[in-house]
């Protein structure tokens, strides 16, 4: 690993404790999700690539699924959530693509379960979802 490897690493760290901060999450939040990053490196250089550049690469993923697609998944949660009227609801996109990578993380972790929350927990884009409301 070069001397700049290690900076970027270094920097990727300070960020995520900055969006973990920001979206008013603790230190066991930012532990967990660090050392989660350290674990699965091809997140970590999604991560670091977000950073950077402010948008998904999506050369990394579980199973085929990308962190962009955590936050498709999350926006169709804020619709739904939206759909049944609570307010104060707050989406913010450093939040949402600080949870998007959490969740892609659990992911990797524990893929069963987190593989039927992405494919069978959707919004309200059909008819019937809520009872037939």
């Amino acid at each position: 690993m070069t001397e700049a490897d290690r900076e970027r690493i270094k920097t990727a760290a300070r960020f995520a404790a900055d969006l973990c901060m920001y979206a008013g999450e603790n230190q066991a939040f930012y532990d967990v999700f660090w050392a989660g990053l350290l674990r699965h490196t091809d997140i970590l250089r999604e991560f670091i690539y977000y950073m950077e550049k402010d948008e998904f690469a999506c050369r990394a993923g579980v199973e085929g699924i990308t962190a962009a697609d955590v936050l498709v998944w999350q926006i169709d949660h804020f619709k739904a959530a939206m759909d049944r009227d609570r307010g104060g609801l707050d989406v913010d996109r450093r939040k949402m693509a600080l949870y998007a990578f959490d969740t892609l993380l659990k992911l990797a972790e524990d893929p069963e379960r987190y593989r039927g929350k992405l494919f069978s927990d959707t919004g309200t884009d059909y008819p019937g979802k809520f009872g037939g409301l």
